[in-house]
């Protein structure tokens, strides 16, 4: 825990540091409330603890909401946030296949693979730019109409909206309507 607490205090300068009343760091999660007000007073730095958090009679913590997120049940998850689950992603060119079939599409960069995502699918999502915000369809995963392997986030944006390319999209996932298929045809 000293060593985590002097890396904070060096790159960024910690004067205060906000943990949740069961917060554990070090080997072992050694480093407890306690430990973490014992350097604060010597180093000189201030912790304040928030308490427990409950939402329809449930503990919130990330453990729940990451098990929420990877397992789909993305309204526990957002009801834990207190907002929908979300990715901020460059849009990057894709293959030009939904321009060809009718329905122009944004792919947005993959995240960092630490980054948890849904389960892949086809979600209802909600899309939002410096100027603007759509809602959409996104398809998440593999393409196997197309025998794409490769995981891509595509997203349709119901009113088309303006040309993303290199612009920064946040997305946020709403329902899951289904799996990913693989169809006879793009048609």
């Amino acid at each position: 825990p000293e060593a985590f607490v002097h890396l904070l205090l060096t790159r960024y300068q910690l004067r205060e540091l906000v943990i949740g009343f069961d917060h554990g760091l070090g080997q072992g999660r050694s480093g407890d409330v306690r430990v973490l007000r014992d350097l604060g007073a010597r180093l000189g730095f201030s912790v304040d603890v928030v308490g427990e958090v409950t939402v329809d009679g449930r503990a919130a913590s990330s453990t729940f909401i990451r098990r929420a997120i990877a397992g789909g049940d993305l309204a526990a998850a957002e009801r834990m946030l207190g907002r929908p689950y979300s990715l901020t992603a460059p849009v990057v060119p894709g293959a030009g296949r939904g321009r060809r079939i009718g329905y122009r599409t944004i792919n947005l960069a993959l995240p960092d693979p630490r980054k948890l995502l849904p389960p892949d699918g086809v979600y209802a999502v909600r899309l939002e730019w410096a100027h603007g915000a759509s809602g959409g369809m996104m398809h998440q995963g593999p393409r196997p109409t197309f025998g794409d392997a490769q995981r891509s986030i595509e997203a349709h944006l119901f009113d088309g909206g303006p040309d993303l390319y290199g612009h920064e999209v946040k997305l946020s996932w709403g329902a899951r309507l289904r799996a990913v298929s693989a169809f006879p045809s793009p048609q």
